[in-house]
């Protein structure tokens, strides 16, 4: 991520987590919606015994819904740009999880996921979403997991990140993956599985 658009999201979360603490709302998640939108990805994909990639990680909440669902993955990479957050998931998961603010350079991982990183509104924000996109097919074996807000919606937000769900269908079928598109939350919410 481009230095300037990491400093803007960092302002963003820093205040969240500076007015309600390194917990859920701290990053913007109503109560109870999390493990609901976990329990689609967990629907699709099979995690167990895999080397996962959690990208924007947060509390590393993935993880523990993965942990208490007895799910035993091989490794679990988790990747947050946030150094408060990075300071306190190193505290909290110790050697389980390994935390770091990119992507691991010479490591294959088997599924990636990526649940709400691009919502927050940035000026180059679709450009940024196929970036990591494109970073994150590289590194996976057998899935790159991702949800995001797309355009059918009643009325907008303005820090939030709207995209054509048609512009990205168009996307993903240049590259001729296969792919799944999950609108099972709500109708604004996509998520989409591209499968290598």
């Amino acid at each position: 991520m481009i230095i300037k658009y990491k400093k803007k999201t960092n302002h963003h979360y820093n205040k969240l987590l500076k007015i309600n603490g390194l917990n859920l709302k701290g990053l913007g998640w109503g109560k109870g919606k999390l493990q609901l939108r976990y329990n689609i990805f967990y629907k699709h994909l099979n995690f167990e015994n895999k080397k996962v990639l959690d990208f924007g990680c947060g509390l590393g909440s993935f993880y523990s819904f993965l942990h208490n669902k007895k799910i035993k993955t091989k490794k679990f990479y988790g990747i947050e740009i946030n150094k408060i957050l990075i300071s306190h998931l190193k505290n909290k998961f110790k050697n389980k999880v390994i935390i770091s603010d990119k992507l691991p350079d010479n490591s294959k991982v088997d599924i990636s996921i990526s649940n709400g990183v691009h919502n927050f509104r940035l000026k180059n924000n679709l450009k940024i979403f196929y970036k990591d996109i494109n970073n994150l097919l590289n590194i996976t074996k057998e899935c790159v997991a991702i949800s995001f807000i797309n355009d059918n919606v009643d009325y907008r937000e303005k820090h939030l990140s709207y995209k054509s769900l048609f512009n990205v269908i168009k996307f993903i079928r240049n590259k001729k993956l296969d792919y799944i598109i999950d609108q099972t939350f709500n109708k604004y919410e996509t998520f989409l599985f591209i499968f290598k």
